[in-house]
C-alpha cells in the first residue's frame, strides 16, 4: 500500500491539483466528514478540494413514492443540510484555510419547477454540481440506474439542456452515466446512431453554458467493459468520450466522485487520467469561481 501511495504522490501530484466531486456520510451510502476528506487532500499536495455531499430536494417536489424510489429518505435532508453540513464545513475552512483552498458545494438533481431553490442554495455556496440520477418524463421521474431506451435518453438530455441554461451548474458529473444501462431495441450494449444524437446535445448544452463535463473515477471503480485495446468502462464510456473529440472548445475535468476519503486520490484516479490520455484532451486544473 505504502508504495501505491507513493506511486500517486509522484504520479498524480503533478497533474491532480483540485477535486470538486467529494461526498461525506451525511448522504447515507459515504464515510467520513469535510475534515477527513481535506487531511486526504493535503497529505497528497491538492492545492484545493471541494466538498459536494448529494444535495437536499424537498419532499413536495415530488411524490412520496417518488420521493422513496429516488433514495431520498436515505440522504442529507434539508435540517441536515443547515444545521450539520454547513456548520462542518464553516468550521474545517477556518481551522484548514491556511494549508488548502476549501469550496462549499453540493452534488445535486435537477427539478425544472423551482428555480427559486437553487438560487437560495447558492447564497451559501461556492458551486452546484449536476448529477442526474433521475429526470423528469411526462410519466413522472425516471431514475437513471433503470433500463434506458431511445426515449427514456431523449428526456434525459432535455432535462441536462434545461438545468444547464439555468446558469446555476459548473459541472455535469458523470455526463454519461445515462448509457451505463442503455441497449438498443435488440438489447444489446451498442452505442447507436442515437445514442451519439443525444451524446452530441448534452455536449452542445455544456459548451453552450460554459460547464466542464467531467470524466467520473466514481465509475471506474465499479464495471470495466472488457476491450483488448483501449480502457472502457460502464461510465466513463468510450463511445460517448469519443464525440466530445467532435468538439474540441470542451471544457474536461477529473472528478474523483469519492465516497471514502482514501479514494480522494486513488488508483482510479490515476485510471481517469489514463483514460483522459487515450483521447488527448486538455483537463482543467481547477474551476473558476471569478
Amino acid at each position: 500500500m505504502e508504495d501505491v501511495v507513493q506511486y500517486l504522490l509522484e504520479v498524480i501530484g503533478l497533474r491532480y491539483i483540485a477535486n470538486y466531486h467529494t461526498h461525506v456520510k451525511l448522504c447515507g451510502h459515504a464515510s467520513g466528514m469535510s475534515e477527513d476528506y481535506i487531511l486526504e487532500a493535503i497529505k497528497h499536495g491538492l492545492k484545493e478540494i471541494g466538498i459536494s455531499d448529494h444535495g437536499p430536494i424537498p419532499r413536495s417536489f415530488m411524490t412520496p413514492q417518488e420521493y422513496i424510489n429516488n433514495w431520498l429518505d436515505r440522504q442529507m435532508n434539508e435540517v441536515a443540510y443547515r444545521t450539520i453540513y454547513l456548520k462542518d464545513l464553516s468550521k474545517t475552512i477556518e481551522k484548514y484555510q491556511k494549508k488548502i483552498k476549501i469550496r462549499k458545494g453540493l452534488e445535486i438533481e435537477y427539478l425544472s419547477n423551482h428555480p427559486e431553490y437553487y438560487q437560495t442554495l447558492l447564497q451559501d455556496l461556492d458551486y452546484l454540481l449536476l448529477g442526474v440520477h433521475y429526470f423528469e418524463t411526462p410519466n413522472g421521474l425516471y431514475n437513471t440506474y433503470e433500463p434506458m431506451d431511445d426515449l427514456l435518453l431523449t428526456y434525459y438530455a432535455e432535462t441536462v439542456e434545461k438545468a444547464l441554461a439555468t446558469g446555476f451548474f459548473k459541472v455535469l458529473v458523470h455526463p454519461d452515466l445515462c448509457f451505463a444501462n442503455y441497449r438498443d431495441v435488440a438489447g444489446q450494449f451498442h452505442f447507436t446512431e442515437h445514442a451519439k444524437y443525444i451524446a452530441k446535445r448534452i455536449i452542445i448544452a455544456a459548451n453552450q453554458n460554459n460547464v466542464a463535463l467531467e470524466i467520473n473515477a466514481g465509475g471506474i471503480r465499479k464495471v470495466r467493459i472488457p476491450h483488448l485495446s483501449r480502457l472502457d468502462f460502464a461510465y466513463p464510456r468510450y463511445d460517448f468520450w469519443s464525440v466530445v473529440q467532435e468538439f474540441p472548445q470542451t471544457k474536461i475535468i477529473i472528478g474523483s466522485d469519492a465516497h471514502q476519503p482514501h479514494e480522494l486520490a486513488d488508483e482510479a484516479v490515476q485510471t481517469a487520467f489514463d483514460f483522459s490520455d487515450q483521447f488527448g484532451f486538455p483537463l482543467l486544473e481547477t474551476l473558476s469561481f471569478e
